[in-house]
């Protein structure tokens, strides 16, 4: 899934989540909240070393008992709890490189329509978070670092397991935009997540179709019968009789 874009020099995650509450309270008109920006900030990392081969901000994510949360974004919005951020004039309001607003738009406009909820059940579906909460108590909040190249690799697979799938049906070429997008639920569906937000159950059905063909029968499959299974009765025999006598 490579593109022609370059990315710039690296903003921080609290740079990154800034703008998000901006674009979405100024540009969208549909405010985010604090479980849902972490949630964001997570795809839009795993998504850009997807597709750029590195990473969009420097911080550690961690595998919190809700999800991936950074640290020092939530700090600075907690306070909100579930309710709506609402941006305030000590924002840091500098604008980002282009490439990286363009990139954040798609992210945004894609995610942003499920819940917190539902981002979070996603999250804790994926491998990313369950193998960094791998032995850690159910009750603690707090949880281990979900590595980067972690991210990569399951996220890579993941959605070249989409394209992979999509590409046997020949549906490449209709994808709805953005294409990552389509190849991220593909990929859920071409692995029968059933439990994730995402999941198509059409799309999967679909998949299974033309991969679980009808078992191809042997040649002899029609042949007549083999001598030694012909059983001949005298003309006249009481057929019936005797097939009650046996049984």
């Amino acid at each position: 899934m490579s593109t022609d874009y370059s990315a710039p020099s690296m903003a921080d995650a609290k740079q990154i989540a800034d703008w998000i509450v901006r674009y979405s309270w100024n540009d969208l008109g549909a405010p985010v909240d604090p479980m849902s920006l972490e949630k964001l900030i997570y795809y839009a990392q795993w998504l850009h070393l997807v597709l750029h081969d590195a990473p969009l901000f420097p911080d550690e994510i961690l595998a919190w008992q809700k999800g991936p949360v950074v640290p020092s974004v939530w700090q600075h919005y907690s306070a909100f709890g579930w309710a709506s951020i609402i941006p305030g004039d000590d924002e840091d309001a500098s604008a980002l490189p282009s490439g990286v607003e363009s990139f954040l738009k798609q992210v945004v406009g894609f995610f942003g329509r499920y819940t917190a909820v539902l981002l979070s059940q996603a999250t804790h579906l994926e491998r990313p978070w369950a193998d960094a909460r791998d032995g850690v108590p159910p009750d603690r909040a707090s949880g281990n670092v979900i590595a980067q190249m972690t991210m990569k690799r399951y996220y890579e697979d993941l959605t070249n397991d989409g394209e992979t799938a999509l590409s046997r049906h020949d549906l490449l070429g209709v994808t709805s935009e953005p294409r990552w997008s389509s190849l991220y639920v593909a990929g859920i569906s071409a692995r029968r997540m059933t439990k994730h937000p995402l999941y198509d159950a059409a799309l999967a059905k679909k998949f299974a179709e033309l991969l679980s063909p009808s078992p191809v029968l042997g040649e002899d499959f029609y042949a007549p019968p083999r001598d030694k299974e012909l059983v001949e009765f005298p003309r006249g025999t009481d057929i019936d009789r005797i097939i009650a006598r046996e049984h």
